[in-house]
């Protein structure tokens, strides 16, 4: 499914890698690699806008686990806006899949709630 990032953006959120807070300080790992992805001119911001999220993509991968055309969108919208987003098309993308037949069983269900980091607790 699409993620909406704001500035009429939108990512596949198949290829979203993280999604990380700039309006809070961030580790020397996380600036040293945001500082790099800069470098090589793979941010995607329109002009004025004050970021508050940078959302890493997934480029082509190659052998080695190495990944190409990697970028960083940065948004206008919150972490817990975009994360809110992402976890409601999870949500569509498996109610999608079980109408279709594709996660009749509930072990499937829960299995596709596993591989996305959630439960069914969430549900209660």
């Amino acid at each position: 499914m699409i993620l909406h990032l704001g500035d009429d953006v939108s990512v596949h959120t198949a290829d979203i890698v993280a999604i990380i807070d700039l309006t809070d300080t961030h580790s020397a790992v996380t600036g040293a690699m945001l500082n790099e992805i800069r470098r090589q001119n793979r941010v995607l911001a329109k002009q004025g806008v004050t970021a508050k999220s940078a959302v890493i993509c997934a480029g082509a991968r190659r052998p080695g686990g190495i990944t190409e055309n990697a970028r960083v969108y940065l948004s206008p919208i919150s972490t817990a806006t975009l994360m809110q987003r992402a976890h409601e098309t999870i949500e569509t993308d498996i109610r999608m899949l079980a109408a279709q037949g594709a996660a009749a069983d509930p072990k499937d269900e829960e299995e596709m709630r596993k591989s996305n980091g959630e439960s069914r607790k969430h549900d209660a």
